[in-house]
């Protein structure tokens, strides 16, 4: 049972881990695992990667094996966070971007193919058109039903004002009764 809850866990953890690096590669265009630089945008990337994992309750040898670095440099990274959130407007819309996208529940789109997202775009404009000419059916038909509304609607009212809960069937043999006496006779 114990081992289960592990295997869960790593494999919760490489999930969290791995939508964070896709989101962070689709928004910002750095993989933070492979990209090897001291440009300040890469550099900015992992610092943010860094800081949601850290605030996620991962742990800086943890966060730093992942992007195959020292634990060192994560340390320093939360360090200076604050700093650059408060002086580098970029940073923090990145940061706030990355983690509101990272902080909802998981969506598929970011791990589609090109072809992919073409076909879904493709299914879903097909499905539109459906659901449009269905609506359009049903509109239809309401028209239909407020024409016979407007025609028997004083009819309707009164029945239902008048007929008690529990006699509906012996109204409705009346009224059946009623039509079969209207029509009997040749006009």
């Amino acid at each position: 049972m114990q081992m289960k809850k592990e295997i869960e866990k790593l494999y919760y953890k490489e999930e969290q881990f791995n939508h964070l690096q896709v989101i962070i590669e689709t928004l910002l265009g750095v993989d933070v695992t492979t990209t090897r630089s001291r440009l300040r945008h890469v550099v900015n990337s992992k610092m943010i990667y860094a800081n949601i994992l850290y605030e996620c309750g991962y742990g800086c040898s943890v966060i730093a094996r992942s992007l195959k670095m020292n634990h060192a440099s994560m340390l320093h990274y939360f360090k200076v966070f604050d700093g650059y959130q408060k002086s580098d407007s970029m940073f923090r819309n990145n940061y706030e971007r990355i983690k509101s996208e990272f902080n909802k529940e998981y969506d598929p789109v970011y791990y589609l193919s090109e072809n992919e997202l073409k076909k879904e775009a493709i299914s879903l404009r097909i499905e539109k058109e459906t659901l449009t000419s269905e609506l359009e059916l049903i509109k239809e038909k309401l028209s239909l039903i407020q024409t016979k509304r407007n025609r028997f609607g004083k009819i309707y009212d009164t029945i239902e004002q008048r007929t008690k809960s529990g006699s509906e069937d012996r109204i409705l043999l009346k009224i059946n009764q009623m039509f079969n006496g209207v029509y009997d006779h040749r006009d």
